[in-house]
């Protein structure tokens, strides 16, 4: 199973969230986590972006969630909605890829505390990283 990237997110920020995961996704093509590990098969990290009247309706809860049994992990973490917008374009790109390494890092640093298990997520992160190198927006 593969590395999965989503967004969930106020319209706004949305649109331009999705448009750089596209990009992004491109770029690195297909990744198979149990190359880095053999405590899970996939990890859906949906990436939340969300404006103050949604976050106030119950949106955008942060998410660090590993199922060892069905051999999954869905991890949810915020951008920050104002300054994301506010940003430019460089910087959106820098945010959106600084929350995919986040959530690899949650995902690392569980596995690693459970007994028995492991996980690579720092090289998960270079080889990533190594793909996106030199990428034009």
């Amino acid at each position: 199973m593969k590395l999965f990237i989503s967004v969930e997110a106020s319209n706004s920020a949305a649109f331009i969230i999705n448009d750089i995961r596209k990009i992004i996704e491109n770029k690195m093509g297909k990744i198979e986590v149990c190359d880095y590990t053999n405590n899970i098969e996939s990890i859906g990290i949906i990436i939340n972006s969300w404006n103050q009247s949604d976050l106030n309706f119950g949106h955008g809860k942060e998410r660090k969630y590993i199922n060892y049994k069905q051999r999954f992990a869905d991890i949810r973490l915020n951008i920050p909605y104002d300054e994301f917008l506010s940003a430019d374009k460089q910087k959106r790109f820098e945010m959106v890829k600084k929350n995919i390494y986040d959530s690899i890092r949650v995902v690392d640093e569980r596995i690693n505390k459970k007994k028995g298990c492991s996980f690579d997520g720092e090289r998960l992160i270079a080889d990533i990283e190594t793909k996106l190198k030199n990428l034009e927006l």
